[in-house]
Order: C-alpha cells, then structure tokens, then sequence
C-alpha cells in the first residue's frame, strides 16, 4: 500500500472517529448509537460486515446486540462463549486484538455456523472496555481475505474505546432518566398525600369548630336557670329605682332631685352588670374564630368562676383564690380560656353536690419557664380509677345526663392556646385539674403580631 493511500486510510478513520463520537455523544438511545457504531466501523474498514457484541454476566457469555451487513436471526439473537473457544471470547478473556485473516486455515478457534453462510473469510476482534470490567467485543468481518494492519487496529481500538465511553454516558443519562423519572412519581405521590392530609385536616377543624359550638350551646343550657336568675335581681331593682325616681321628681324640690340622680346612678350601675351578663353569656355561645390577645390571668380566672357561681349560692360552696402577684399576662383566647375554667368549675360544683363539705380553690402561679398554671381543686368525692385511667376521652362521664365531652373540649382548646392540662391523681379528698398557658415572657413581638 502506497504512503498517499495510507495517509488517506488514516484521514478517512480520523473523520470516522470524529463523526461517531459527536453523534454519539449527542444521542442517549444506546440502541442507535451501537448500530451507528457498526456501520461507521464496517464502512471506514471498507468491509461490508461489523457487529459488536456485548458481555452478559448471568449467562457469561458475549451477545451480538448491533450488526451491520448481517441476514435476520443474527443480531440480538447469536451468542457466543466468553471464553477463549471463540474469536470474541478470546478478545474478551484477554484483552489483546485476534486477527484471522483466513478463517479456512483457523484450527482452534471455533466459529458460528452464520460465518459460513454469510461467507467470513477474515475477521478482527478488539475488546470494548467498561467501567471497572470489560463491557464487550467489537468486530470487523470480510467475506474476502483480508489483511488488518497495525493501522487499522489501531483505529479498531480507538473506536472500541469512544463505544466505551458512549456506552458509559448513555447508561448514566437512562439511570438518571429513571431517578428522575421515580422521584417525579415520588413528588407526585407526596402531594397527592399532603393534599389528602390538608382535606382531612380541614374536615377535623371543621368537626371540632361544630362541637364546640355545640358544646357552648350545651352549656349555655345547663346555666340558663342560674343566669336568668341573676339577671332578675338587677332587672327587677331597676324597675323599682326607675319607678321611685319617676315619683320623686313630681316633687321637683332640691332634696327630691338629688335624690332622683342617686336613683338614676343605681340604674345605671345595675344596668351594666346586666348587659355583662348577656355579654359574657353571647361571647361563649358565640362561634368564631381564635383571637389570641395579651390577658390578666388572674381577673380571668375571677370573672369565669364568677360567671358560673351566679346560681350557685344555694349550694353552699366556699370559694377561695389564691393568685401569685409575680404570675404575669398570658397570651391567650380570652372566651376560650373562659370556656376551659366554667367547664372545670361547673364540674366541681356538680361533683361537691351531695358532700356535707364544698370547698372550691382555684389558684395561679408561674409554671415552668415560659409558662403560667391554673389549677381548680374541690372536695368532692374524687374520681373512680376506671375514670382517672381514660381522662380526656371522649364520650366518658360519670353524670347521668352528661355528654362526656367537657374535659376532651377543655384539652382541645388549651392545645388550641399553646398549653397542656393534666388531672392531678395527689389531691386527697377530691379532684384537681391543672392546666398552663404560654406566658406573656415567652413571646416575641413577632409572634404577637401573628396572632
């Protein structure tokens, strides 16, 4: 072969070389890029035959997986031993190039019965690396014989090696391909789930606003004799100071007028003690949403045992408070936390019903850090153990016409308030509930303005 000719074999693989690998690396379909493969080696070898084949390591052997040039029942189909009984196999095994330059004289390799009907007369073998083992053979067949030079193994090889590395990036992309692929589905999955989980969650709120609406509704129920019993009072002396007043003034002396201011003054008093009465009662019965606001603990804790205590003179109780003057404001729904305390009191009022001894203590103080307790304590009989075991279950009571929801709704609203209630099992002689709420020490500015 002349030196021109030569160089231009050379130039011609170089172009090869050159377009195989831009379009390889521009492709991720492995499929097309081994079949690109095998015509470009075929063509720039001038032989009209080529095939990679590729190792299986379950089944240890090589199979042709792209051809060029091949009848059907050859490619995806033909395989061979990975071991040295074969051209492939030998190259394989030993990572050295196998030339046969006429496969008549070959003794002891054997080879496909394909050979002999597609008329193989001479073939090459290179091995194809992979990453950390060997991924298969590329092979060169002439049905004329045919003298591979070091120029055309060397070109052989190169080519092997750009299959190698195309094979590589077109395995990572299909892998990544997949990652993605799941984790999209994950993504969709979990939103899915989270949509799910907000619907649940938006029906529960839902379900608990209902119940305690009707859980106000119930106790409003059970104070309406009490509360309609001390609205009397104020009504009916202020019928009578609006009726004495009205008489005095028909004697329209000094004394008389004065007196009728004195009158008017008492009228105005009792009025408003009247309208806080419905206030208080509408501000509990009412459903709305939580309004968190700094409070005085202590005249909470006053006013909701008072709001209860209106009918509860004929029962005899002895009620005492005992408030730490170092307990500070809380930050808390104020008709919420009224809720929780006339549920406590009116619990300990029924419980004290039948003792010959009715002493009701409600106390406050600062509770751990952050944080300020209430606690409300009677005299009454305690609770059974069967009871004390499943507190804050719903539907549990002892009373015979009770709904079983008022300590459940108590815990649900101081969680709501960003605290804990707990019974306390060491009260000799009666029951004693304790529950904190966050103190005003405990919050930033940024958190007040979100509530």
């Amino acid at each position: 072969m002349s030196e021109t000719h030569t160089i231009a074999k050379l130039l011609r693989q170089q172009a090869a070389l050159a377009d195989f690998g831009s379009f390889a690396f521009r492709e991720t379909d492995l499929e097309k890029i081994l079949t690109e493969a095998a015509r470009i080696c075929a063509q720039s070898l001038e032989v009209p035959f080529a095939k990679i084949c590729r190792y299986r390591a379950e089944q240890n052997d090589l199979l042709i997986v792209a051809g060029c040039g091949w009848h059907a029942g050859v490619v995806g189909i033909v395989v061979s031993q990975a071991n040295e009984s074969s051209t492939q196999g030998r190259a394989f095994v030993t990572g050295e190039p196998v030339i046969l330059e006429d496969v008549s004289k070959n003794n002891s390799l054997s080879l496909p019965a394909f050979y002999a009907e597609h008329g193989i007369v001479s073939t090459a073998d290179v091995l194809i690396k992979g990453q950390g083992e060997p991924w298969g053979v590329l092979q060169a067949d002439s049905p004329k014989p045919r003298k591979f030079d070091k120029h055309d193994i060397v070109f052989l090889t190169g080519f092997a090696n750009v299959i190698a590395e195309a094979v590589i990036t077109a395995e990572r992309v299909v892998a990544l391909e997949a990652a993605v692929a799941e984790m999209t589905k994950a993504v969709a999955e979990k939103d899915k789930l989270l949509a799910e989980r907000l619907e649940r969650e938006l029906h529960l709120r839902e379900l608990q606003s209902q119940l305690l609406h009707l859980a106000r509704l119930n106790a409003m129920g059970q104070m309406s004799s009490a509360i309609a019993h001390e609205l009397n009072q104020p009504l009916a002396a202020i019928v009578n100071y609006v009726g004495a007043a009205r008489r005095t003034l028909e004697d329209e002396s000094p004394t008389s007028i004065g007196r009728a201011k004195d009158m008017i003054v008492k009228v105005h008093d009792l009025t408003l003690r009247a309208g806080s009465i419905l206030s208080n009662l509408r501000n509990i019965v009412q459903k709305r949403e939580s309004n968190r606001t700094m409070e005085d603990l202590n005249k909470l804790v006053t006013d909701a045992t008072a709001l209860v205590l209106f009918g509860a003179v004929e029962e005899s109780i002895a009620v005492s408070f005992a408030f730490d003057a170092m307990t500070p404001r809380v930050f808390v729904d104020k008709i919420q936390i009224q809720q929780i305390l006339i549920n406590l009191v009116r619990n300990s009022i029924e419980a004290m019903r039948d003792g010959d001894t009715r002493t009701l203590l409600l106390t406050t103080a600062p509770g751990e850090e952050g944080f300020c307790n209430v606690t409300v304590q009677d005299s009454g009989p305690g609770l059974p153990q069967a009871i004390a075991e499943r507190l804050f279950q719903p539907f549990l009571t002892t009373k015979d016409n009770g709904m079983g929801l008022g300590l459940m709704i108590c815990q649900t609203l101081v969680e709501a308030n960003g605290g804990h209630i707990w019974h306390m099992p060491d009260v000799a002689g009666g029951t004693g509930f304790r529950f904190s709420l966050p103190s005003s020490r405990s919050m930033t500015p940024v958190d007040v303005v979100r509530h």
